[in-house]
């Protein structure tokens, strides 16, 4: 009968402080979970915004015809020419085509790396132009092709003193250095990190699918939170994001200079944090253990003290 109120007995004390026990470890094992998502999110916050500074590094120092503007030759246009004709050599895997075009749009020179423009681009048509036109000021947009890497498209007017544009350049430069850029810095994500246009369509991404699928449109919870970003009128955004049922950690941040964003998402449930956070469940494990023994010590004691004391005149 001793034997079998004993084990009563442990498991009626075990259970006393087991319950609130486990109702604090819930709370501590989801406060946990919540700092690992606000901590993968800064980091998440943190990358976007250092993939932004050094994707606009990399336009201003590779993608910009003010370089060549900045160039003031003493002949005219056919020093201009001659440089154009110079950079396009020099660095062809950037400098796809550049031209030079008058104040209308007629085209004085244009200058093609070979073999690597397949088609040929009205550059006076071009929606780059217009724009450079209407605000004589650069302007440029990105070019899907179906067998290229993404191009960008760009247009920049040559001011005389008077401020009325002589001169436009114009030019296709090859994004495909940009996406190697991009797709190094997306190498050690959980998830997937890319470089979107202000269409939300992705310029190059960790994952690759813009290559797949030239022209791709951004996951719809990234374009949601560049909904977000742009109602708030905010350079960066971090925030859980909930689609078809799953919970999303995703981040934008804009790249200074332009319309786009580079953005990196990942699925909650493949958190690193969390794949590492046994420590939580092992320190509640050990918990329980160290209540199931003390409710054996429990029943030692009192059998020390209540019962044999008593037996022996100790009460």
């Amino acid at each position: 009968m001793i034997e079998k109120n004993k084990y009563k007995f442990v498991a009626a004390v075990t259970f006393l402080f087991l319950v609130p026990f486990l109702v604090l470890s819930r709370h501590f094992i989801y406060g946990a979970g919540e700092l690992q998502k606000k901590d993968t999110l800064r980091y998440l916050e943190l990358r976007t915004l250092t993939g932004a500074g050094i994707i606009s590094d990399v336009l201003n120092l590779n993608y910009s015809l003010s370089r060549i503007t900045a160039w003031k030759p003493s002949s005219g246009a056919a020093g201009i020419k001659a440089e154009l004709q110079r950079r396009v050599k020099e660095n062809p895997f950037i400098y796809s085509e550049l031209a030079l075009l008058g104040a209308s749009g007629t085209e004085l020179a244009r200058y093609s790396a070979e073999k690597s423009v397949k088609t040929r681009l009205d550059y006076s048509k071009s929606p780059a132009f217009s724009e450079a036109k209407q605000s004589r000021g650069p302007a440029g947009a990105v070019e899907y092709g179906d067998y290229t890497p993404p191009a960008l498209v760009l247009s920049e007017p040559l001011l005389k003193s008077a401020g009325t544009p002589e001169y436009y350049l114009a030019g296709r430069l090859s994004l495909a250095y940009l996406g190697e850029v991009v797709r190094l810095m997306g190498k050690n994500s959980s998830g997937n990190f890319g470089l979107v246009d202000g269409g939300g369509q992705i310029i190059a991404d960790s994952m690759s699918t813009s290559i797949v699928r030239p022209g791709l449109k951004a996951p719809p919870e990234v374009v949601k939170m560049l909904s977000v970003a742009g109602n708030r009128e905010a350079d960066n955004f971090s925030s859980e994001v909930y689609f078809r049922g799953r919970v999303y950690l995703a981040s934008v941040s804009a790249v200074g200079g332009t319309k786009w964003w580079v953005y990196e998402i990942m699925d909650s449930a493949d958190i690193p944090a969390r794949r590492s956070s046994f420590w939580a469940k092992r320190v509640v494990l050990s918990g329980v253990l160290l209540i199931i023994i003390f409710g054996f010590l429990t029943y030692k004691l009192a059998r020390r003290w209540l019962i044999d004391g008593a037996a022996g005149g100790g009460l």
